[in-house]
C-alpha cells in the first residue's frame, strides 16, 4: 500500500514538473477585435497609443508605470498592471513599430519572457476611423495550454471585447458634446492649465 501512494505522489508531482517546462513547439492566440470610432485617424492614434489612458477603456489595465503621458514611439517602454482571468501581474512592454497615424505595435515581457504583443491598425473610415486590435499571446507550458482553451482566452476575448467597446463609447460621449478623450500629453499642456 506505501509503495501504491509513493508511486502515485511520484507520478503526480513528475506530471506536474512536465506541465510547467516549455513546450516543445509554439503556439500562438489571436484575439481581433475591429470598432468604428467617431475622430480623425491623428486623434484616435495619439489616444490609444498613449498608456496613461489604457486603464480608462481597457478592463485588464489597472495601471501604468513609465512613460505613460505621451504617445509612444519606436523604443520606449512602460510597464501595465494587469488582471485578468484571475490572474494579477506586471507586463514589460515594448514599442516596437510605431507609423502614425495607422500602425503601433508593442511586445510584451513577463518574467523576463516573451508573452505576446498588441498591434493596432487604424485606417479612415468616413469621417472616423476603423481600429483594430489584434492580440497575439504565446503559450509558454502545457498547463497553460490546458488552462488556456477554458479558463484564459474567453476571459480575453471577453475583456477585449469589452475594451474596444468602452473605447467606442468614449468616442461617442466625445462627438455628443464633450471634447475629445485628450492624452495625457495634451491635458497636461492645455490653455486653460498654462493661465
Amino acid at each position: 500500500m506505501k509503495r501504491v501512494v509513493l508511486f502515485i505522489l511520484g507520478a503526480t508531482a513528475l506530471v506536474a514538473l512536465l506541465s510547467l517546462l516549455p513546450l516543445p513547439f509554439e503556439r500562438q492566440t489571436h484575439i481581433v477585435n475591429t470598432v468604428t470610432l467617431h475622430a480623425p485617424p491623428p486623434v484616435v492614434y495619439d489616444y490609444v497609443t498613449t498608456p496613461a489612458n489604457w486603464p480608462k477603456w481597457h478592463p485588464a489595465s489597472l495601471a501604468v508605470q513609465g512613460a505613460t503621458d505621451h504617445s509612444l514611439a519606436v523604443g520606449e517602454k512602460v510597464a501595465e498592471e494587469f488582471r485578468l482571468a484571475g490572474r494579477h501581474g506586471i507586463i514589460h512592454w515594448k514599442v516596437t513599430e510605431a507609423k502614425p497615424p495607422r500602425e503601433w505595435r508593442i511586445e510584451g515581457q513577463m518574467n523576463r519572457r516573451p508573452s505576446g504583443e498588441v498591434r493596432y491598425r487604424l485606417t479612415p473610415d468616413g469621417t472616423g476611423t476603423r481600429f483594430e486590435r489584434d492580440v497575439t499571446y504565446r503559450t509558454p507550458n502545457l498547463l497553460f495550454l490546458m488552462l488556456d482553451p477554458i479558463f484564459i482566452e474567453p476571459r480575453m476575448r471577453a475583456d477585449s471585447a469589452q475594451g474596444t467597446k468602452q473605447l467606442e463609447q468614449a468616442f461617442e460621449t466625445a462627438t455628443a458634446g464633450i471634447s475629445a478623450p485628450a492624452p495625457m500629453s495634451a491635458v497636461a499642456t492645455s490653455p486653460a492649465q498654462a493661465q
